[in-house]
C-alpha cells in the first residue's frame, strides 16, 4: 500500500527520532532568545516610570546607617536623593556633616536595588538593599567588597517618589 493523505505512512521510531532532532535547533534558539530576555530585564537600568505596581525611587530618601564596632555601633543620618536623567536614575547622598557624594550604577530587579556612591575621599560604597512592606528600602553597604553599614531610608515626609 502506498501512502496517501488518507493513509499516511506509519510512525517509525527512526521518524519519530528524527523529527524530534530537527526541532532541536528551533527549541535551543527559543531558550537562548528567553535567557537573552530575562539578562535583559534584570540589567536595566531603574527608570522613575516603573510597571504599575511597583515603586519608584526618584525623590528624596532620609534614614540612618548603622556601623557596628567592637561593642557598639554608630548611627548616622543619611540623605539621599534619586534624580532621573534620561534613561538613568542618579542623585546625590549625603551624611550631613561628613559631606555629599554622587549616587550611580543604580539597578533593579523586582523589589531588590543596588547603587554606588562616591565617597568624597574616593572611595566607592556599594550599597545592596530591598524595597521593605512599609515602603522603607533596607540594605547592607559594602566597601571593598566588605560590609561596613546597615542603611534604612524612606522617602521624606511631605514627598513622594516618583512624582
Amino acid at each position: 500500500m502506498l501512502p496517501s493523505p488518507r493513509h499516511p505512512l506509519p510512525r517509525s521510531p527512526r521518524r519519530v527520532a528524527v523529527t524530534a532532532f530537527a526541532a532541536l535547533p528551533t527549541l535551543a534558539m527559543l531558550a537562548m532568545l528567553a535567557m537573552l530576555v530575562a539578562l535583559a530585564l534584570v540589567a536595566t537600568p531603574l527608570r522613575a516610570q516603573t510597571k504599575e505596581g511597583s515603586k519608584s525611587i526618584v525623590g528624596t530618601w532620609s534614614g540612618t546607617a548603622t556601623v557596628p564596632l567592637k561593642d557598639s555601633s554608630i548611627v548616622v543620618p543619611v540623605v539621599y536623593t534619586f534624580t532621573q536623567g534620561g534613561t538613568a536614575v542618579g542623585g546625590t547622598a549625603m551624611v550631613p556633616g561628613q559631606g555629599a557624594g554622587p549616587i550611580s550604577d543604580v539597578v533593579r530587579n523586582g523589589d531588590r536595588l543596588s547603587f554606588n556612591v562616591s565617597a568624597p575621599e574616593g572611595k566607592v560604597l556599594e550599597h545592596d538593599g530591598a524595597f521593605t512592606a512599609d515602603g522603607a528600602i533596607e540594605g547592607m553597604v559594602h566597601l571593598d567588597k566588605q560590609p561596613v553599614a546597615k542603611f534604612r531610608i524612606t522617602p521624606k515626609k511631605g514627598e513622594t517618589p516618583g512624582r
